[in-house]
């Protein structure tokens, strides 16, 4: 539940893209968030992200969708939002315009499966779409283009996920007779190869829990049925004792393989305390304001935990306060927690209490 008085606090305290986020997102004050929109876009960081989002010509990369720096899609897309930009303003979607030309090219549910054009000799570009399209989906564009392509994805998703199936990985026999395998693979887990055939990427990706976010409760009680099963699946024991961290390797060919991520393990499933005192904690904290959309996930151990222990951060004042390392800022993936920060002028005396705050109350909106 939104707390007012702390979303009035954060109205005379945060830098634009905070006080615009608390008045579309918490306050829900469609009026109040236009008197601060101008300021948004003039704020030097969100400029700075903004231009990284726009690729240039040639691109500066040969993977603009997926990697660790600023400029690729999953990092540039998902700071922007995380700052409250969003495909409602005319320079986001200009920006993601050479994105959305990719996935108009597609034929609906084709980088998915097998059967509806999916081909293994094309696993970068089949990944690379699902990123695309989750991603566009969470800046809130609307095309149908990409609606049927996230509504197919979760079909194949949830055709897969509600058999409860968790053997996903090749036996020693389809392993042993893998060829030239590279050296540093070798005591990995393989997924089957039969898996991929027959479903294409069926497991859920990080990139599914973060776009499906700005589906459910939007579309229909179908679409939510299908999401509520994604999230079932993957919010068990068994799928975090039997899940590799980032899958494994993908057989997409003879003697081709490639190493798949980011799976959407739940980071400290097991023990919440414990991975905050010696694990990623930022990763933590992003895959938080993610998940907490999904009622399954509130309903688990790991949610409640975590909400104890980031209560220990609690000032006198009913705000939070967490450790500078929590809210880091750096290049890398941002899925990984590279990219937690909201922006704050970190000359303030009172930054990392507006981010914690801040943070605290988007964990509590749909509670």
């Amino acid at each position: 539940m939104v707390d007012k008085n702390i979303c009035r606090w954060l109205l005379d305290n945060a830098d634009a893209p905070i006080r615009y986020r608390v008045a579309r997102e918490l306050l829900c004050d469609e009026a109040l968030a236009n008197e601060i929109e101008a300021q948004l876009l003039n704020n030097d960081t969100v400029k700075k992200w903004l231009y990284n989002l726009v690729p240039d010509s040639p691109p500066r990369h040969w993977s603009m969708e997926h990697g660790s720096f600023d400029f690729c899609l999953e990092n540039a897309l998902l700071k922007s939002v995380q700052l409250g930009l969003h495909c409602g303003f005319p320079q986001t979607a200009d920006a993601v315009r050479y994105y959305l030309d990719k996935i108009e090219s597609l034929t609906p549910c084709g980088y998915y499966r097998a059967n509806d054009g999916f081909r293994l000799g094309e696993v970068n570009f089949g990944f690379y779409s699902i990123i695309i399209a989750n991603l566009l989906t969470l800046a809130g564009i609307e095309n149908s283009a990409v609606r049927g392509c996230m509504l197919g994805g979760l079909d194949e998703l949830f055709n897969f996920t509600i058999k409860g199936d968790y053997d996903i990985y090749a036996d020693e026999k389809e392993r042993g007779a893998l060829k030239a395998v590279p050296a540093v693979w070798s005591d990995r887990k393989f997924i089957k190869r039969a898996l991929v055939d027959t479903h294409g990427f069926c497991y859920p990706f990080i990139y599914d829990v973060i776009g499906l976010y700005n589906l459910y409760g939007r579309v229909d009680t179908e679409t939510d049925r299908k999401i509520d099963a994604m999230i079932g699946y993957i919010s068990t024991d068994i799928f975090h004792k039997t899940v590799e961290d980032g899958y494994g390797i993908l057989i997409s060919g003879d003697r081709t393989y490639h190493s798949m991520g980011w799976d959407p393990k739940y980071p400290g499933w097991f023990d919440v305390a414990g991975y905050i005192e010696n694990g990623n904690v930022p990763k933590l904290l992003f895959f938080a304001q993610y998940i907490s959309n999904y009622p399954a996930a509130r309903k688990t151990k790991w949610f409640s935990d975590l909400l104890g222990c980031l209560d220990k951060h609690r000032t006198g004042e009913g705000r939070h306060k967490f450790p500078a390392g929590w809210l880091k800022e750096q290049r890398g993936y941002a899925v990984q927690g590279s990219h937690i920060s909201f922006g704050e002028n970190r000359k303030k005396k009172n930054w990392r209490e507006i981010e914690s705050t801040f943070y605290i109350q988007l964990l509590q909106k749909y509670l």
